[in-house]
């Protein structure tokens, strides 16, 4: 089997973050104390040997690159001082580069400046779009779908979501086809007659398990602050902002399914009670995890890329402006200031969700790739099942 190296990888990869392996003399240490590392998932290291040799076809087609969550455990005990889990963040920021056919990724990973003047320029662009059809409203009440139609709202939603779920789809499809590549090679055996494919087995462990019950992430060695009470260890704080999403998303399309159009409902109706609480639990999550970064908590917050920065402020950004005007709308004396806010909201909710594919909300994405590929093993069948008639 041929192998196509590029010598100038991993002066590519320094772009994407804090990036020292050239030290790294391949001894093993990151491997061995990573609490998540199996005999057939091996990283960092085997991800690290392959960024020294320039193999970045290898880099991207191995699902242990997203693996990892960044415990910070390699770092601390690193013997070269080589940073082997900042690298492994850097390299999921180039997969993610890769694969986006757009180029945004690639841009706003490396340049801090066009990262910040992409996002004000979107933020501009929606807040100019939404005024663009506001309308007079009397002095007396806070009409908000009366100064902005909600119709116009949701058709820029549409837009959005049309434009994200395209550049999604053709990035999973471009991860999948390396990931299947690669297990493909490591079980030949899948297409044995006495074999079979736990393919919803797979998805349930991936969903259930994986993404909402966080389970390999709880892992106690994965938290090096072994005293924090459990609502601030990593896992709980990242299962709070990810519920907060899930909750907020739920919302707002049953709003969109159930609710007519520019009525406004009570403060007990279970769509509002279900976004509130959602809100809730994701400020904190994004809160506890902005005073780790600024504080330099642990080897995991130690050397924040400006990237994970935007997408942190964006969402606190949007959580605030949403509570705001909460507090606008169900206030018993109208405030004037609501307009302003309701397009201040909803120009960030628009700007967040444009760069889900290109910011580490794309982590969301491709993780949970990976992670299927991580569940899906093939099995031998019973006796029973080699012997049941197949259907032909």
């Amino acid at each position: 089997m041929s192998y196509r190296a590029d010598p100038t990888f991993l002066k590519e990869l320094k772009h994407y973050g804090n990036v020292n392996i050239e030290s790294c003399f391949n001894c093993g240490n990151c491997t061995a104390i990573c609490p998540l590392s199996t005999e057939n998932e091996n990283f960092p290291r085997r991800v690290i040997r392959f960024a020294q040799l320039g193999l970045k076809d290898n880099l991207l087609s191995k699902r242990e690159l997203w693996m990892c969550y960044y415990c910070g455990e390699c770092t601390e005990t690193c013997p070269r001082e080589a940073n082997p889990g900042d690298f492994m963040a850097a390299a999921r920021r180039y997969a993610i580069a890769q694969y986006d056919f757009t180029g945004f990724s690639k841009l706003m990973y490396k340049s801090p400046w066009f990262n910040a003047i992409l996002t004000i320029a979107l933020f501009l662009l929606f807040g100019a779009f939404i005024l663009f059809f506001r309308e007079s409203v009397p002095a007396e009440k806070l009409a908000l779908f009366e100064f902005i139609p909600e119709v116009y709202i949701q058709l820029a939603g549409l837009m959005v979501a049309l434009f994200v779920g395209l550049v999604s789809l053709i990035g999973m499809v471009k991860m999948s086809k390396d990931l299947s590549k690669a297990w493909r090679s490591e079980n030949p055996t899948y297409k044995d007659s006495n074999t079979k494919i736990n393919w919803w087995s797979a998805l349930w462990n991936t969903i259930v398990g994986e993404v909402l019950g966080q389970k390999r992430y709880r892992t106690d060695e994965c938290e090096q602050d072994q005293q924090a009470p459990w609502y601030l260890r990593k896992w709980a704080v990242h299962l709070a902002i990810l519920y907060g999403f899930i909750g907020l998303f739920a919302a707002t399309a049953f709003d969109f399914l159930l609710k007519p159009v520019g009525s406004s409902v009570p403060l007990y109706y279970p769509m509002r009670i279900l976004g509130t609480l959602a809100g809730l639990l994701m400020m904190y999550g994004t809160t506890v995890v902005m005073v780790y970064r600024w504080t330099k908590r642990d080897d995991s917050t130690r050397d924040s890329h400006f990237s994970d920065w935007t997408f942190l402020i964006l969402i606190w950004l949007v959580g605030l402006t949403g509570f705001l005007l909460e507090i606008a709308v169900y206030n018993i004396f109208p405030i004037s200031w609501g307009y302003a806010l309701l397009v201040i909201h909803v120009a960030l909710v628009m700007v967040l969700f444009v760069l889900l594919p290109f910011s580490k909300f794309a982590h969301m994405l491709y993780r949970t790739t990976a992670l299927y590929f991580h569940s899906l093993k093939p099995v031998e069948k019973t006796q029973e099942q080699a012997l049941a008639p197949t259907g032909d």
